[in-house]
């Protein structure tokens, strides 16, 4: 555990600036327990529903709706006399959290998207999104509505956004790993809400990490100032006149914080300070008025610095020259195969075919409306449908994960605590209560998890093999 002494004497000397006589509560509360929270996945249930599933007397992060604390059973998945029904209450070994229900956030992080003001129909962008934490919430806002553009410039770390973007079953998406700079050359003043939560220090995640400790050692908050204003400059030529810019760090460096905002405002007369109330325990800056810091001290989660801009003029979209050529470039898409055609009569949902673009035998559902520039790299456009093979079509995972129980005409279902659940997810071989041939969706309680290939009763495991518990 980090222990006061090892902190440098400038970080002692300014958080005793900021903090005043608070500074040895300060102290103290990072001696304690870190908090652990889920947040609910509104694409696919309430938070009252989750609660129920789960069977857990949850405390709600105030500053979330769809928030919660969680305290994890130590030991549980690995004390063999633990029946079963109590080892799948582990959050993070459960069925529910492989079903995309829920994602597990440290509270004080699920406070940038909720502060956005995100609502159906938005265009946002989320510009460094990795884990993807911000994006999934963003997702949930939007209700499959408008569309999503989720970046992180590390090819590593986009891996993990990927694969939490597909768990909640988000198809309104585009993934992208890209530098902003580019970025801004395609999407100019485009987006309707952007999310920065910029690269930093990482001072408030002390407690959490020791790992980020150690890189802080090496770097300091002067190391970062630069690469926040700058991806700060290029949010601002994408953003909508009238859309809201929320900025965000997990450091508490004024240098980070107000020095990188105040630098960017000086150079921005078009954006001004869009006020948080300091409410739940959040500390107004007394620096940048109407931003905010949390405190591990003054409140239940980690350290934070959040800030809500807002770009003048009127709330109109505007498309320049170069994006008008783009999107004037599609064209009517090719007849689709028959495979592919019947695979998703299958499914209970009004397709726009036109939407779906096929690419090296992949086929994709596009987001509507979305432009999609050739020069930029994308992960993913909108939702992997599957691969068409010789004579058949084969779904994939990020399919079943956005389908839901009712749209699927025979889905084998089961409770969570049947024990071919963890079979399925640990991609064994299971058998149906009924007799069927054909591809099949798995869920649980009515909530999808994955594809079979079942003949007869036997079912032949279509889980994704990266995903598949361990």
């Amino acid at each position: 555990m980090i222990q006061e002494k090892d902190f440098p004497k400038a970080y002692k000397d300014a958080m005793k600036d900021l903090l005043g006589a608070e500074y040895d509560a300060y102290i103290d509360s990072l001696y304690e327990k870190p908090y652990v929270g889920i947040r609910t996945n509104l694409l696919k249930l309430t938070p009252d529903r989750l609660k129920e599933l789960l069977d857990r007397d949850f405390k709600s992060v105030p500053w979330v709706k769809e928030g919660f604390y969680f305290e994890e059973e130590k030991g549980v998945l690995s004390t063999p006399s633990i029946k079963y029904d109590e080892k799948i209450k582990s959050i993070s070994k459960n069925p529910y959290y492989f079903a995309g229900l829920y994602y597990i956030q440290e509270p004080s992080a699920m406070t940038p998207a909720s502060v956005a003001g995100i609502k159906p129909g938005d265009k946002v962008l989320d510009l460094c999104a990795a884990p993807g934490g911000k994006s999934t919430q963003a997702a949930s806002y939007l209700q499959g509505e408008g569309l999503l553009v989720t970046n992180d410039f590390s090819a590593s770390r986009v891996k993990a956004l990927q694969k939490n973007i597909e768990v909640s079953g988000i198809d309104n998406v585009l993934i992208t790993n890209e530098d902003p700079k580019n970025l801004s050359k395609v999407y100019i003043e485009y987006f309707d809400k952007i999310i920065v939560d910029a690269p930093c220090s990482g001072e408030g995640m002390f407690r959490r990490d020791s790992a980020v400790f150690k890189a802080y050692l090496g770097r300091g908050p002067e190391f970062f100032t630069g690469i926040q204003v700058s991806i700060l400059n290029e949010a601002a030529k994408m953003l909508k006149p009238g859309g809201t810019l929320v900025y965000s760090t997990c450091t508490y460096s004024s240098v980070e914080d107000e020095g990188s905002l105040i630098n960017f405002l000086e150079n921005h007369s078009d954006f001004t300070i869009d006020k948080i109330t300091p409410e739940f325990g959040f500390e107004e800056s007394k620096q940048l008025p109407g931003t905010v810091r949390l405190f591990p001290h003054k409140l239940k989660g980690e350290g934070h610095f959040v800030a809500r801009l807002k770009k003048s003029g009127s709330e109109k979209e505007i498309v320049s020259k170069d994006n008008k050529k783009e999107k004037n470039k599609r064209k009517k898409p090719a007849k689709l195969p028959e495979e592919l055609l019947q695979f998703l009569k299958k499914i209970k949902r009004d397709w726009d075919y036109e939407r779906v673009f096929i690419n090296k035998d992949y086929a994709y559902y596009l987001p509507k409306d979305a432009l999609i520039d050739k020069s930029l790299h994308y992960i993913r456009t909108g939702l992997l449908l599957g691969e068409i093979k010789k004579n058949r079509f084969e779904p994939f995972q990020a399919l079943a994960m956005n389908i839901k129980f009712d749209e699927w005409e025979n889905p084998l279902s089961l409770p969570a605590d049947d024990e071919r659940v963890i079979k399925y997810l640990k991609g064994e071989t299971i058998e149906a209560d009924d007799e069927y041939n054909g591809i099949r969706l798995v869920c649980v309680d009515g909530f999808s998890l994955g594809f079979v290939k079942q003949n007869k009763r036997s079912c032949k495991n279509k889980y994704y093999q990266g995903w598949r518990w361990m």
